[in-house]
C-alpha cells in the first residue's frame, strides 16, 4: 500500500480477518489467529482489530470479549451472506486504505487462500502464505514470517518492505487461547459504510461435506499411513486400527498422491496440522514436509521397516519392522482388551 507508512506504535493496528462458520459462530482458526495477534500487538505496542464480513453478524461481537480486541471492523449486509472472495477483498481493501493497518493476518483456509492474495494485489503489497511462525523484530517492529521453503527442506524467515505486511497461517498451527478472566473491556465497533461491490458469482446450491469417522483436526489419537503401508489393503488395516482406538486416520502426501486416500486425510506442509495426544506413524519415512504437520503431538509412535527412517528421530516409541505383521498383532491384542474393559465388574 505504501512502503513509507508511519511505523510508530501509536498509529499501528494489527488486523485479523475472521471467518464465521455454518453454525453462525466464529471459526476456531479465527480464535487461534487472535491469540497470536494479541501477542504480536503487545510486542508492537499496537492496537488489535478484527475484521468480520457477512450477514446478521453483529451478535458475534460478544465472542471477541476476553481476547484483547480493541476494534471490530464490521461489514454486516444481507448481500454478504454468501462468501465472495472478490467482493470481500474489495471491502477490506477499502477499509485498509482508510485506516492503514500495519499487519493483516488471515487463516490459510479455503476462504483465506481465495481472499488474501486478492487483497494483497489490491493493496499492492506482499503476502507470505502458510506461515508456521510469526514474531515482531526488535528494533524495527517488522513482522518476521517463518514458513517452510525449498520443498519443505528448510525454514525461511521473510519480512515485507511494503505495508500492510500480510500473512496467512494454517489452522491449528497456533493454539486456541483461553479468554482473559478479567472484566470485559469495550470493543469499538466500526461499521463499513463504503461502496457496495457487486458479486460476479451466484451460489446455486450448497452440498454439506460428509465427514466419516473422527475429525482429524480434533482427534486425540491419529493413525497415519505412509507409502510403507503397501496400498489399499494396508490402508484398510490402518483404518481398522484407528477405529479400534477411537481415533482418526491420516496420511502422508505420498499416500494421497497415490490415490489411496483423499486430501482431507493429508497431514503435513500442504495438508493439515494436528496436535493429538498420540500419533501412530505407520510406514512414514519422516520427511520434513510431513513432520511440520505433526511434530507437536504429545506422544509419537513410529513403525517402519527402515532402521534409518527419519521419523524415528522424533518418535517416543520406535518399532522397526513390517507393518503388515505388526498391525495385525496390535489388532489381535486390542480386541480382547476392549472386550475385557467393556465387561461388567
Amino acid at each position: 500500500m505504501n512502503p513509507k507508512q508511519d511505523n510508530s506504535s501509536a498509529n499501528c493496528e494489527i488486523w485479523v480477518i475472521c471467518e464465521n462458520n455454518a453454525s453462525g459462530t466464529l471459526a476456531a482458526a479465527s480464535f487461534e489467529l487472535l491469540g497470536k495477534a494479541r501477542s504480536l500487538a503487545r510486542d508492537r505496542k499496537a492496537k488489535l482489530a478484527a475484521v468480520l464480513l457477512g450477514s446478521n453478524l453483529r451478535s458475534l461481537a460478544a465472542e471477541f470479549q476476553g481476547f484483547g480486541l480493541d476494534k471490530l471492523y464490521l461489514a454486516d449486509n444481507p448481500m454478504l451472506s454468501d462468501f465472495h472472495d472478490e467482493v470481500n477483498a474489495e471491502i477490506i481493501a477499502d477499509l485498509a486504505k482508510k485506516y492503514r493497518p500495519e499487519i493483516i493476518l488471515g487463516a490459510a483456509s479455503v476462504r483465506g487462500r481465495a481472499l488474501m492474495p486478492r487483497l494483497a494485489v489490491l493493496l499492492n503489497t506482499g503476502l507470505t502464505a502458510d506461515c508456521t511462525g510469526l514474531e515482531i523484530q526488535a528494533g524495527t517492529g517488522k513482522l518476521l514470517q517463518t514458513r517452510p521453503a525449498f520443498g519443505g527442506n528448510l525454514l525461511a524467515t521473510i519480512f515485507c518492505e511494503t505495508f500492510p505486511q500480510m500473512s496467512t497461517v494454517r489452522p491449528h498451527v497456533f493454539p486456541k487461547p483461553e479468554p482473559d478472566k478479567a472484566p470485559p473491556t469495550p470493543i469499538e465497533i466500526i461499521d463499513y459504510c463504503g461502496p457496495s461491490f457487486p458479486a460476479r458469482k451466484e451460489v446455486l446450491k450448497r452440498i454439506p461435506f460428509a465427514e466419516s469417522g473422527a475429525s482429524l483436526a480434533d482427534a486425540e489419537i491419529i493413525v497415519a499411513a505412509g507409502l510403507g503401508c503397501g496400498g489399499p489393503k494396508g490402508i484398510e488395516m490402518l483404518k481398522q486400527l484407528a477405529n479400534s482406538l477411537g481415533g482418526a486416520l491420516a496420511a502422508s502426501r505420498s499416500v494421497v498422491d497415490s490415490g489411496w486416500l483423499d486430501y482431507s486425510h493429508q497431514v503435513g506442509q500442504t495438508g493439515i496440522t494436528v496436535h493429538p495426544k498420540i500419533y501412530i506413524a505407520c510406514g512414514i519415512s519422516g520427511a520434513i514436509q510431513h513432520l511440520v504437520g505433526m511434530q507437536d503431538a504429545e506422544f509419537i509412535v513410529a513403525i517402519n521397516r527402515d532402521p534409518e527412517a527419519a521419523i524415528f528421530s522424533v518418535a517416543d516409541i520406535t518399532i522397526c519392522g513390517d507393518i503388515t505383521e505388526i498391525i495385525p498383532a496390535l489388532l489381535s491384542n486390542l480386541t480382547p482388551l476392549k472386550q475385557s474393559s467393556s465387561s461388567p465388574a
